[in-house]
């Protein structure tokens, strides 16, 4: 199989759009496979789903909880369903993250699409987003728009899609759609129009206005890689290490006297951040951030809390072992850090090892009596590790 980044090209060049046909064979499946996800919501976990609508142009927040918590019925196609929860005929219902709830559409995206992606352009900052558009509308919702990533579109039908893109190389058209996002008559005489049919790819490149059609009801599978800003980086890991072993309701008050400074050392900052410089702090974030990323194959999105049944568990991954600093050990799992005494390393290093094996497959009983073991296994089937 080809990888769906490269498609039918040796390379993909990121300054330039293409559109390729025939790309995804299994358009069928995924459909089947998305359905699945928005069905079987409640079993899989009791997180929502990270869900959007957009009807008349503007965002339905409310209905993101109503596509959670009513799934179809046993008669209703995706089409029907949507109609019902919306009362509309006309809807665009945007689902982020969806790697996370299905082993089928993580591991077919991680193998065609993550992997050679980190291979040629590295590890993406903030990770690759899986969404999938579902609808019928005249237009994009929020009209003509860039995208601050790169885009890449897999058409799943069953109707066909229309998308319209331009190249900054030849036109800016900002000064064109200036307030008017919806300004199609003075733009659309200089876009590059392509029609998407089940199966075909379509790469926009960062920056590049674009706007979308779906006459008929359809679904589209995006695939997105993030990257963050380098302030962006710093920012987030400090604020990882002082919301570390933090509680709910660990505010700090600003007292007025003249040991403010020294308060702020002592009380506001973790004691481990006090011992530490910038020039430490960096490098080992960096490093939760690439393990974290690296446990859940790349994606943006972890697992959302899976529910834990009587059932057999499959290691699905990634349980990556992080830091030990000999107090504690950082355990990466789909893109969660959980911490543990290190008196635990061994064990877990032994069992990873035993999970990775191709015949493992664990029985879990709920009504066992909790033990260390078990607790341990109880964390890895929450996070994803095991399915």
């Amino acid at each position: 199989m080809k990888d769906i980044l490269n498609g039918h090209l040796q390379a993909v060049d990121l300054k330039k759009y293409y559109h390729q046909g025939s790309i995804i064979k299994n358009t069928d499946e995924l459909c089947d496979e998305i359905f699945k996800i928005i069905l079987n919501r409640k079993e899989i976990s009791d997180e929502p789903l990270n869900a959007r609508v957009f009807i008349n142009g503007g965002t339905r927040d409310d209905f993101g909880s109503k596509l959670s918590n009513n799934p179809p019925r046993n008669d209703e196609s995706l089409e029907d369903w949507l109609k019902r929860i919306t009362l509309q005929d006309s809807f665009c219902a945007v689902l982020n993250g969806i790697n996370g709830w299905s082993e089928f559409i993580s591991n077919f995206v991680n193998r065609s699409f993550n992997i050679p992606w980190v291979a040629q352009f590295g590890i993406p900052s903030k990770g690759v987003d899986v969404y999938c558009f579902m609808g019928r509308y005249s237009i994009t919702p929020f009209g003509i728009h860039l995208d601050k990533e790169h885009t890449f579109l897999y058409h799943l039908g069953p109707g066909n899609k229309k998308a319209w893109v331009w190249d900054p190389d030849e036109i800016d058209i900002k000064p064109l759609i200036k307030s008017d996002s919806f300004n199609l008559n003075e733009t659309l005489q200089h876009a590059k129009h392509i029609v998407l049919k089940p199966g075909d790819a379509l790469f926009i490149p960062q920056n590049w206005y674009h706007v979308l059609e779906n006459p008929t009801f359809s679904l589209t599978l995006g695939v997105a890689p993030y990257e963050m800003r380098k302030a962006e980086v710093v920012t987030s890991i400090i604020n990882n290490f002082l919301n570390e072993g933090a509680k709910d309701n660990d505010f700090y008050t600003f007292n007025e006297s003249d040991d403010e400074h020294r308060a702020l050392t002592k009380e506001f900052l973790p004691e481990t951040l006090t011992k530490k410089n910038i020039q430490q702090l960096i490098p080992e974030g960096v490093n939760d951030i690439k393990h974290n990323l690296q446990s859940n194959f790349h994606f943006k999105y972890p697992s959302p809390l899976r529910k834990i049944s009587n059932k057999k568990y499959q290691y699905f991954g990634d349980l990556v072992i992080g830091k030990d600093d000999g107090e504690k050990i950082r355990l990466h799992c789909r893109g969660k850090t959980i911490l543990m005494k290190s008196q635990f390393t061994k064990q877990i290093i032994e069992l990873k090892s035993i999970m990775e094996s191709p015949d493992f497959e664990y029985f879990h009983d709920c009504s066992v009596k909790k033990s260390s073991f078990t607790f341990i296994m109880e964390q890895l089937i929450c996070l994803g590790v095991l399915v």
